[in-house]
C-alpha cells in the first residue's frame, strides 16, 4: 500500500528569526526549532515569545 507523504511546510518570519538569532548570539535553525517546539526549556519558551512579540509587531508595522 501506497501512503501519501505529505510533507508540511512551516512558514517563518525571516526577518524576526535574524533579529532573534543576532540578538540572543543562538542559529537560525535553533530558533526555528524552538519555535516549531522541538527544542523544550526555560531558554525554548523565551525565544518562542521574543520570536511572536517580533512577529506582532512587524505586523502591526505592516498594517
Amino acid at each position: 500500500m501506497d501512503k501519501n507523504n505529505i510533507k508540511k511546510n512551516n512558514s517563518y518570519n525571516v526577518i524576526a528569526v535574524n533579529a532573534v538569532s543576532v540578538k540572543l548570539k543562538i542559529s537560525k535553525q535553533y530558533v526555528r526549532q524552538c519555535v516549531r517546539g522541538d527544542r523544550k526549556g526555560i531558554s525554548a519558551d523565551n525565544i518562542k515569545k521574543e520570536y511572536n512579540n517580533l512577529v506582532k509587531k512587524i505586523d502591526q508595522l505592516l498594517l
